[in-house]
């Protein structure tokens, strides 16, 4: 059975008492937690899983912006076959087989087939050749609707009895909307058993999981949740990005992740008629833009996502926090960190997607000690090993953010994208 990494207090030992709440100074901690054997966990459960990529692009393939890639990670886990990519770029698609097959991992790859829509892959595709789960990677206005049929991939793979992985953003469709589906392929999956998961994989970052576990710990909420997300944009070359009715805009389409990562670790919801955020918009020109025909260059100006957004909002539970988004670093490295208060405590959690590190300062306590965390898994892989245990056992108690769930996040990320001043869904077909 596959386990997620817990903490417990000897794991996180500080030279203090995390539970008798004891004034010893607190020293570095002396070890990290450990997450060894994290994925041979099925290994008394080698059932082959056969799984399809919808879209052959950067999220499942890998960009030179940012540190996703969905293919070389699955490639690792036990007991995998790739059957299908689907992608109306039928060569790119091909690409992706014929470098994937030269690799160590290619004898996963043979005989993967390629489609350009996943109606025509439900058409043809064999018995033997069908996947069991999808990872669904593609720009958000080609799914994520109940009411659209065009969009409605997620309803359709889901009747054909398809587990799921689906990227953010999950849609471009009105929130109340992507609630409703949210609804419907909960009962589908219930009905069926299948796993409709979405891919926030902060919530298996280790920096993320020992803040929670801290917290857990301390036996305190946090009262204040600061998010800081500084994103690089010199590399990111697709106008639909750059596009807020397209991608969704900086915070749907990329600071989603910590406003999900704030929802998981305060246990709470934003409050919608708490929300207040102001923005800089895309008349700031930057320096380091991808040149014409790329970016934003072709992009309607009121549609243009904006160079900076701060937030701030209350939670249902009575906490507080705010996200700074920016849109302004060069290279291929975001700046990202987030701050956790509450009574008598902080817990900083600093660059969670290259070089994850926590520190923490206790109650009674000046000094603030590093928390040393096990890093020998990234989020993705844990992200998967997760998905495809579920999969494989029906046991989803390590899956820790189904669709329904997701929903609440895009909506909220929507609140804030709207707060600042920009374009929302207005339940219009994309062109």
């Amino acid at each position: 059975m596959l386990r997620l990494m817990t903490i417990s207090a000897r794991a996180l030992h500080t030279g203090h008492c995390i539970t008798c709440g004891s004034l010893a100074r607190p020293v570095l901690a002396s070890r990290a937690i450990s997450t060894s054997g994290f994925l041979g966990a099925d290994a008394d459960n080698d059932e082959l899983v056969k799984v399809g990529f919808v879209g052959a692009g950067g999220v499942s393939f890998g960009t030179k912006e940012g540190p996703w890639n969905h293919s070389v990670r699955l490639e690792k886990m036990p007991d995998v076959k790739f059957t299908v990519i689907i992608d109306p770029d039928l060569a790119l698609a091909k690409q992706r087989v014929r470098e994937h097959s030269e690799g160590e991992n290619g004898y996963k790859w043979e005989g993967c087939q390629v489609f350009k829509d996943y109606h025509e892959m439900l058409e043809k595709t064999s018995k033997d050749k069908k996947p069991d789960a999808m990872i669904i990677g593609v720009p958000p206005w080609l799914h994520g609707s109940l009411d659209v049929p065009s969009s409605a991939m997620e309803m359709d793979l889901a009747k054909a009895g398809m587990h799921m992985l689906i990227e953010k953003p999950i849609s471009m469709r009105p929130a109340e909307e992507v609630e409703r589906l949210g609804k419907e392929l909960e009962k589908i999956g219930e009905e069926q058993s299948l796993i409709i998961a979405v891919g926030y994989m902060l919530r298996y970052n280790p920096a993320i999981e020992t803040a929670k576990a801290l917290l857990e710990e301390i036996g305190r909420k946090p009262t204040s949740i600061v998010g800081r997300y500084n994103c690089t944009y010199n590399n990111i070359y697709k106008p639909q990005w750059w596009d807020t009715l397209k991608s969704g805009g900086c915070i749907v389409e990329q600071a989603t992740h910590f406003v999900d990562a704030m929802r998981y670790l305060s246990g709470s919801e934003l409050r919608k008629d708490s929300i207040q955020a102001l923005g800089v918009g895309p008349d700031m020109e930057l320096s380091d833009m991808p040149p014409p025909p790329n970016a934003e260059h072709t992009v309607k100006a009121g549609n243009r996502v904006n160079r900076a957004t701060v937030s701030i909002f209350k939670f249902e539970n009575g906490s507080v926090g705010s996200l700074n988004h920016t849109l302004l670093m060069h290279g291929s490295n975001f700046y990202t960190e987030m701050d956790i208060y509450g009574d008598g405590f902080v817990i900083a959690i600093k660059d969670p997607y290259q070089h994850p590190a926590v520190f923490v300062r206790r109650p009674h306590s000046d000094d603030l000690v590093e928390v040393p965390i096990d890093k020998k898994y990234d989020m993705y892989e844990k992200q998967f090993a997760a998905f495809l245990h579920a999969v494989r056992t029906g046991d989803q108690k390590d899956v820790r953010c189904l669709f329904r769930d997701a929903a609440r996040t895009y909506a909220a990320s929507w609140w804030i994208t709207e707060a600042a001043g920009s374009p929302s869904p207005d339940g219009s077909v994309p062109e």
